[in-house]
């Protein structure tokens, strides 16, 4: 019988062997897995990625338009007569009750104390009848003539009062005079145009609000106006036209602004910017916009997974810098290079970058 020691020795020997040699393959096989994930590594394309976070952004409805009076009167006369007097000035202001014109009276006061002598004594042959009518002695037709005279005599002296104070013309408004119709020596019949004042304060700014937009515009919301004078100015609508117009399919919308100082005048160019909803939108470069294989119009991101993602977007409003857009989550890896060379469910590798 063999030595067991020699037995075991060899034994030991041969478990060493086996178990150095499984080790070395285990190794081998570690290292194919890495050489393998390395050259798969190599293979994939790289893009740049930026973090971004969606903003709340106010969407703004945009809208042409020209600056308006307040009010545009036409002063007229309300009686006759040859203009005596002109006391205000074409381009200059004018306050409420201001003279513009004043006819010439004629015979208007000796008309105006005659029906006063007239109104008394019918006054007092009334209260005489009615006197003798309470002790009989008056018939009632007598009463009822005596009465009627006594108001006929009334309607007289303030018909002639009121043409006597018709002979000043005034103002109804504060404003400016804009053009005066009548010099002196003219003769004018009653309801001639007089003069016209045009009322700038408020100024009213009236724009043309396309109807997939006026949804969005309310009452009373406040609008930014930039004139083409180059001032800006705030003001708040008030008033929304209940239909639209026939032929452009846009809604009438005012919006009023202070004007205290006359700095704005009517007639100039406007352009109003309304502040609606707010979105969570992002501020993108339209040079990060991609295609889908149908035609729509989104952004190409990447997952946590390195996977690229397509997001049709929906364009809230641009500028010569960028576009704000909807339709991405609250947080996304926007691919800011090489998103033309790559589809939705590519794995590439991800290279983080800040943003253009």
């Amino acid at each position: 019988m063999k030595n067991p020691y020699i037995i075991a020795l060899a034994f030991i020997v041969i478990l060493c062997t086996w178990m150095l040699s499984g080790l070395f393959a285990e190794n081998d096989t570690q290292s194919n897995r890495d050489l393998l994930n390395n050259a798969q590594a190599k293979d994939l394309f790289s893009v740049e990625v930026a973090q971004l976070t969606a903003q709340d952004k106010s969407i703004l409805v945009t809208a042409q338009g020209q600056a308006e009076p307040n009010r545009v009167v036409t002063i007229r006369s309300q009686t006759l007569g040859n203009v005596v007097s002109v006391k205000a000035q074409e381009g200059l202001a004018v306050s409420t009750n201001d003279v513009i014109v004043s006819i010439d009276m004629q015979d208007r006061m000796l008309v105006l104390e005659q029906q006063k002598a007239l109104l008394n004594l019918n006054q007092k042959t009334y209260e005489r009848v009615k006197k003798l009518e309470d002790k009989k002695f008056q018939s009632e037709g007598e009463v009822e003539t005596a009465f009627a005279n006594l108001k006929a005599s009334e309607t007289n002296v303030a018909n002639i009062q009121r043409d006597i104070k018709n002979t000043t013309i005034v103002s109804p408004l504060s404003g400016i005079l804009e053009k005066r119709l009548v010099e002196v020596g003219d003769y004018i019949e009653a309801n001639t145009p007089i003069a016209v004042v045009v009322e700038n304060h408020p100024i009213v700014v009236l724009v043309a609000i396309a109807q997939q937009d006026i949804v969005n515009v309310e009452k009373d919301m406040t609008a930014q106006v930039n004139f083409a004078n180059g001032m800006f100015r705030q003001g708040r609508i008030r008033y929304i036209a209940p239909r639209a117009n026939n032929s452009t399919r846009t809604f009438d919308v005012e919006i009023e602004i202070d004007n205290a100082n006359g700095s704005l005048r009517s007639g100039i160019s406007a352009q109003a910017q309304i502040p609606t909803k707010k979105v969570k939108a992002y501020y993108l470069s339209p040079a990060l916009f991609s295609l889908s294989d149908s035609g729509g119009i989104g952004v190409k991101t990447v997952n946590e997974q390195d996977i690229v993602e397509f997001h049709p977007i929906e364009l809230v409003q641009s500028d010569s810098n960028g576009t704000w857009v909807t339709g991405l989550p609250d947080t996304a890896k926007v691919i800011i290079t090489g998103q033309g060379f790559v589809k939705a469910g590519n794995k590439v590798k991800p290279i983080n970058k800040q943003a253009q």
